[in-house]
C-alpha cells in the first residue's frame, strides 16, 4: 500500500524535468588572448630533507627501491607504507599516521617549517609562474570521555574541553598573471605542494608534483559569454536539475605537456525532495572547460560513465558471497609478507542509494572502491560479499544479514547531520537516522559475537558534523558525539566520511580504498585522501545545507574508540563497547 508521502516523492519524481540554469553574467571577463604554457621536466624535492620528513612519521626509516622495473622508490614502517617518491613523474608522498601525532601545545609556524623553499631554489624551479605561500586547514579533533549507566549515557554538558590542534597545513599556491595584470591560480593534479606541518614545526605529510612552466608562446583565444554558457549547458544537461552558482577561472595543470587557461565551474544538482526537516544537502558538482575554442591538451576529465555496474536487489534478507582471487603484485614480494602463512580475510559491502539522478557517480564510485581493494594489495584476502541497493532495513532490522555481516561497509548515498538516504536525494522518505534506524546494541561482534562491521565508509554530505557545526548550541561536542555512541556499542572501529559536502568528481572513496589495502591506517587514508585530493584546491565553497554559513567543500571526518585510530584494515576484532571515542577533522580555514 501506497503511503501518502511515497505518492509525494513519485509525483515529485514524475513531474521533475531536467534542465541547467546558469546566468551568462556569471562568466567572468578574461583578455581577448591568453598564454599557453609549456611543463619542463619533472622536479624533486631535496633527498636529504624529505629523508628528515619520513623519519618525523617514522624514526629510521629509508626509502628503498622495489626488485621490478617500477620507477617508485618507496619507505615502510613495518609493513606500513609512510611514502613513495616516483623518480619518472617527481610524484612525492609522505603519508603520516594522524593517530600517533600528539597535540601542537604552543602555535604552528608553517613559514619557518617551509623557510627552506624558494622559488628557483630546488623542488621548485625558476618558471614563468609565481609563487606564495599560504596558510591551509588544520587539523583538529576531540575526546570525550563517557560512562554507561544502566544502558544510557550520563550527560554532563558542562564538561566541555577544548579541542586539539595537531596539524595546519602549508600550501605553495602557485598562479599566473596575464598581460593585463589579472591573476590567474593553478588547478588541477599536475601542481601539487601541500605540507602538513605540526608539533615544534615538524613536518609529518606531505603531497608533491611538480614541473616548470614556461611560456609556449601559442595563446588561445577566448569565447564570447553567450558561446561559453552555452558549451557548459549542453555538458552538464542530464536526468538531474543543475543551478550553476559559480564561475571562475584557472590555468589547468595537467601534470602532461601543457597548462592552459579553464573556466572552473561550481554547480548544485537541486534535490527533487526538498520538503520535510530532513532533506538532504545538495549535491556539489564540479567541471572545468576550456576558455578557447581549441583544446590546447584534452585533459579535463569528464562526467562519470552511464555503462558502470549497477547493484543488485536484496531478496529474502539473504545474500551471495562473490569471493574474488587477487593477483600478486609488488607488495607479495616484500620479505616481511613472506612471514604471513595466512593472509587474512576481509569481507567487503557496498550499498548504493535508489533511483537517483546522479545514479553514475554512486556506482563509479562503488566500483572503483571495490576495483582498487582487489587490484592494490596482497596482504588481505578481500571478498567481495555484498553489492546492494540500499534500504533502510539493511542497517537496521537486518543488519545482521546486510551492513553488519561484512568487515568493511562503504555507503554511496546523499545526507545530512546524522541522517542519509536510501531513495534519490530524499531526506523524508525511507532515510536511515542515525542512531534510531540502527540496531540499538549498535555494530560490530557484540556481546554474542554475531556481528561483524569494523569500518564504515559513509561517502554522503554533512553526516559527521563536528564540534564548529554546532556553534550555537550550548554544548556543541555532545551534539557532535551523542548520536554516535549507540552505534559504536558492538565493537566497531571506526566511521568514516564528511563534515561538508564532498565532490562527485573527488577519488577519495576510490583512493582511500587503495590505501587501506596497502596497510595504511584506515582513519588516516580517509582524512589525508581527502584534503591532498586536487579537486578541493583553492578552497572552493559553498553554503552548508544545516549550518546556513559559507563554508568550504570537502572537508572530512572520522571517529573511532580512543586508542584506535591506528587500526588496519584486517584488524576486525571485537573492541567491546567503548567508553572513550576520539574524532578528528579538518576545519574551514
Amino acid at each position: 500500500m501506497f503511503t501518502t508521502r511515497f505518492l509525494h516523492v513519485l509525483l515529485l519524481s514524475s513531474l521533475a524535468v531536467a534542465w541547467v540554469e546558469l546566468d551568462p553574467s556569471l562568466i567572468p571577463p578574461v583578455p581577448e588572448q591568453l598564454e599557453v604554457y609549456s611543463l619542463g621536466d619533472p622536479a624533486f624535492l631535496p633527498h636529504e630533507w624529505l629523508e628528515g620528513v619520513i623519519g618525523n612519521v617514522a624514526n629510521g626509516v629509508k626509502f628503498t627501491k622495489r626488485d621490478d622495473d617500477s620507477s617508485k622508490v618507496y619507505a615502510y614502517n613495518g609493513d606500513e607504507l609512510v611514502g613513495f617518491v616516483d623518480k619518472k613523474t617527481g610524484e612525492t608522498r609522505v603519508y603520516p599516521n594522524y593517530a600517533n601525532i600528539p597535540a601542537a601545545k604552543n602555535p604552528i609556524d608553517i613559514k619557518h617549517a617551509l623557510k627552506i623553499f624558494e622559488h628557483g631554489k630546488e623542488g621548485f624551479p625558476a618558471d614563468d609562474t609565481h609563487l606564495e605561500l599560504i596558510k591551509g586547514a588544520s587539523l583538529v579533533g576531540s575526546t570525550l570521555q563517557d560512562t554507561p549507566d544502566n544502558g544510557n549515557l550520563s550527560r554532563r554538558w558542562n564538561d566541555e574541553e577544548p579541542e586539539s590542534t595537531f596539524l595546519t597545513h602549508g600550501i605553495l599556491q602557485r598562479r599566473i598573471e596575464a598581460a593585463n595584470g589579472q591573476k590567474f591560480l593553478f588547478c588541477g593534479p599536475g601542481s601539487q605542494a601541500n605540507f602538513g606541518v605540526g608539533p615544534d614545526n615538524k613536518i609529518f605529510s606531505l603531497s608533491y608534483r611538480w614541473k616548470a612552466a614556461k611560456k609556449s608562446g601559442k595563446k588561445v583565444k577566448a569565447r564570447p559569454a553567450e558561446k561559453v554558457a552555452q558549451a557548459i549547458k549542453k555538458a552538464m544537461e542530464g536526468k538531474r536539475r543543475v543551478k550553476v552558482k559559480r564561475v571562475d577561472t584557472c590555468y589547468y595543470d595537467s601534470g602532461v605537456k601543457f597548462v592552459q587557461p579553464a573556466y572552473r565551474v561550481l554547480a548544485e544538482s537541486l534535490p527533487e525532495d526538498d520538503t520535510g526537516n530532513n532533506a538532504t544537502g545538495r549535491n556539489q558538482i564540479l567541471r572545468f572547460f576550456p576558455i578557447g575554442d581549441e583544446l590546447v591538451e584534452n585533459v579535463f576529465p569528464e562526467g562519470p560513465s552511464s555503462e558502470e555496474q549497477p547493484p543488485v536487489e536484496p531478496k529474502d534478507n539473504k545474500h551471495t558471497q562473490s569471493v574474488r582471487s587477487l593477483k600478486p603484485n609488488y607488495f607479495e614480494a616484500r620479505a616481511s609478507l613472506y612471514e604471513r602463512v595466512i593472509k587474512p580475510t576481509v569481507t567487503v559491502g557496498r550499498y548504493v542509494t535508489r533511483n537517483d539522478s546522479d545514479q553514475a557517480a554512486f556506482l563509479e564510485n562503488a566500483n572503483g572502491f571495490w576495483g582498487n581493494l582487489a587490484s592494490s594489495t596482497s596482504l588481505v584476502n578481500f571478498v567481495n560479499s555484498q553489492y546492494y541497493w540500499a534500504y533502510p532495513w539493511l542497517y537496521g532490522s537486518s543488519a545482521l544479514s546486510f551492513v553488519n555481516s561484512v568487515n568493511v561497509a562503504l555507503t554511496e548515498s546523499h545526507g545530512t547531520n546524522h541522517l542519509f538516504s536510501t531513495w534519490k536525494n530524499s531526506g523524508s522518505f525511507e532515510t536511515v537516522n542515525i542512531p534510531s534506524t540502527l540496531p540499538s546494541d549498535g555494530y560490530g561482534p557484540g556481546p554474542s559475537n554475531l556481528g561483524q562491521l569494523a569500518y564504515w565508509l559513509i561517502n554522503a554530505c554533512e553526516v559527521i558534523p563536528t564540534r564548529i557545526d554546532f556553534a550555537s548550541d550550548p554544548a556543541p561536542l555532545r551534539r557532535a558525539f551523542d548520536p554516535w555512541w549507540p552505534v559504536f556499542r558492538g565493537g566497531l572501529h571506526a566511521v568514516l566520511g564528511w563534515r561538508t559536502s564532498p565532490y562527485f568528481s573527488d577519488n577519495v572513496a576510490v583512493n582511500t580504498a587503495t590505501a587501506m589495502a596497502q596497510g595504511r591506517p584506515v582513519a588516516s587514508a580517509w582524512l589525508d585522501e581527502a584534503h591532498n585530493d586536487p579537486v578541493y584546491a583553492n578552497r572552493p565553497t559553498y553554503i552548508g545545507h544545516v549550518t546556513g554559513v559559507e563554508q568550504p567543500i570537502g572537508r572530512p571526518a572520522v571517529i573511532y574508540p580512543c586508542g584506535r585510530g591506528s587500526d588496519k584494515v584486517w584488524q576486525v576484532e571485537n573492541l567491546g563497547r567503548p567508553t572513550c571515542l576520539e574524532m578528528r577533522y579538518y576545519n574551514n580555514d
